[in-house]
C-alpha cells in the first residue's frame, strides 16, 4: 500500500513517508516547531499512487484513504489538486465515497467534493449526511464545515429527506400529544423544535 503524507507547512508538497519524515524533522529544525493555526497533516494512502507535481494533481486507487486529524475519508479513488504548491481541492469517488469527522459528522455518497477555501462539501449521488443524530439525504448534498449548514436538492421523483430524532420524548402527554407545559398561548399550538 502507498502512503503518502503532505505537510501541513506546505500543503501540496506529497512525501514518500520515509522520506516525509526526514524532510519533516529537517524542515521543522529550520522553521520552528509551530504550525499554522489549525493545520494538521494530510495522510493520503491507496493500493496504488501517481502524483505529477508540475501538474499540481495526484491520483490515489484502491482503497484510498485520506486523514486529517479526526476527518477520514474512504473511497475507492481519490484525486488531489494543488495550486501554488496548496492543497484546493479533493474529489473522490466509490461505492460509496465515506466521511467521518469524530462523532458528530459521518457521510457517504458516490462521489465527494472538498473546497479546502470554502470549506464545503459536495456530495452527489444518492447523498446521506449524519449530523449530530440528524439526517440529510438527496440526490446532491452541500455542507459547510464551518458553518455546519446543509443544503440538499432532489433528483427526479426521489425528494429530499431530513430526519430529526425525536429529543424530549418525556414531556410527551400520556396520549402521545407533545405536553403544553402549561402554557397558553391563546388557542393555537405553537411547538417549537430545539435544533442542535
Amino acid at each position: 500500500m502507498n502512503s503518502q503524507v503532505i505537510d501541513p507547512r506546505r500543503p501540496g508538497l506529497v512525501l514518500n513517508p520515509v522520506l516525509g519524515l526526514a524532510l519533516g524533522l529537517l524542515l521543522t529544525g529550520l522553521a520552528g516547531a509551530a504550525q499554522p493555526p489549525g493545520g494538521q497533516p494530510v495522510e493520503v494512502s491507496a493500493d496504488s499512487a501517481t502524483f505529477e507535481q508540475s501538474a499540481g494533481t495526484g491520483v490515489y486507487r484502491g482503497n484510498a484513504e485520506m486523514i486529517q486529524g479526526n476527518r477520514h475519508l474512504y473511497a475507492d479513488v481519490i484525486r488531489l489538486f494543488t495550486e501554488n504548491n496548496e492543497l484546493v481541492r479533493v474529489e473522490a469517488t466509490g461505492n460509496p465515497v465515506r466521511m467521518e469527522e469524530g462523532k458528530e459528522l459521518s457521510a457517504r455518497a458516490s462521489n465527494l467534493v472538498y473546497d479546502l477555501s470554502t470549506r464545503r462539501l459536495v456530495l452527489t449521488g444518492d447523498a446521506h449526511v449524519d449530523h449530530q443524530g440528524n439526517t440529510f439525504e438527496g440526490a446532491r448534498v452541500e455542507y459547510n464545515l464551518d458553518s455546519r449548514r446543509v443544503d440538499a436538492s432532489s433528483e427526479g421523483d426521489k425528494r429530499v429527506r431530513l430526519v430529526i430524532p425525536a429529543k424530549n420524548t418525556e414531556k410527551a402527554g400520556d396520549d402521545g400529544a407533545p405536553a403544553n407545559n402549561g402554557a397558553d398561548d391563546g388557542g393555537g399550538n405553537e411547538d417549537q423544535a430545539e435544533t442542535p
